[in-house]
C-alpha cells in the first residue's frame, strides 16, 4: 500500500462528528429502537444526513458501531470460554451474553441475525463475536456434548429469535433464559 492510499487518521472535526452521531444514535435507539429515524439522529448530533452517511453508509453500520464495545466483550468472553472445562456450559453462557446484547435496543435482533458482510468495516466486531460463538459450538460438537448436526449459524439465528421473543410486549423477562435453556438442552448429543 502506498503512502497515498494508506488509511489516514481522522480529522478532529470528523472524529468529533462521529462521536456525536454515536451518542445521538444511542439515545435514539434507547428511546425508539434501531428503526429510529436516521434524519432525527443526524439532527440530534447537529450534523446533516450526508455527514451521517459518510460515517455510516447503512443503518446496520450505525447500529453495529453503537454496540461495538458490547460485541467486543462478547468476542472476549467467547475466547475465554474456549478454555472452560464444560463445553456445553460455555456455549450456554456465551449464547446468554449474545442474547442479552441483542436485547439492548428494540429491533436489534434483526441486525444480529443478518449482520452486514465482513467487507463492511462496521461488521468486523459482529463477525468476531459470531466467530467466537461458532468456535465454542464447534468445540462442544467435537467433545460430543452437542449433536453432530448442529450448525453454528443455526444456533446464532435461534439466539436472535429468542431475543426477538423477549422484545414482545408483556413478556416475562425470565422467558428468554428459559427458552435458551430448553433450546440448548434439546441440542445435547444423544447418550450412547
Amino acid at each position: 500500500m502506498s503512502p497515498t492510499t494508506a488509511a489516514r487518521p481522522r480529522r478532529a472535526d470528523a472524529a468529533r462528528n462521529r462521536e456525536l452521531l454515536l451518542r445521538a444514535a444511542h439515545a435514539a435507539f434507547t428511546e425508539r429502537g434501531v428503526t429510529a429515524s436516521l434524519d432525527d439522529v443526524a439532527r440530534a448530533a447537529g450534523v446533516g444526513p450526508g455527514t451521517l452517511y459518510r460515517h455510516f453508509p447503512t443503518r446496520d453500520a450505525l447500529v453495529l458501531a453503537v454496540i461495538d464495545d458490547g460485541l467486543t466483550d462478547i468476542h472476549r468472553l467467547g475466547t475465554e470460554l474456549l478454555a472452560a472445562g464444560d463445553p456445553l456450559g460455555a456455549v450456554r453462557e456465551w449464547l446468554r451474553a449474545y442474547i442479552e446484547q441483542g436485547a439492548i435496543y428494540k429491533g436489534l435482533a434483526a441486525t444480529l441475525a443478518s449482520p452486514p458482510s465482513p467487507a463492511d468495516g462496521a461488521a468486523s466486531t459482529c463477525d468476531q463475536a459470531r466467530k467466537a460463538g461458532a468456535a465454542l459450538i464447534v468445540r462442544a460438537v467435537e467433545k460430543g456434548v452437542l449433536r453432530a448436526d448442529v450448525d453454528p449459524d443455526d444456533l446464532l439465528d435461534m439466539a436472535a429469535a429468542i431475543t426477538w421473543v423477549g422484545e414482545q410486549p408483556d413478556r416475562d423477562p425470565a422467558r428468554c433464559r428459559r427458552l435458551l435453556d430448553v433450546f440448548v438442552d434439546g441440542l445435547r448429543a444423544p447418550v450412547s
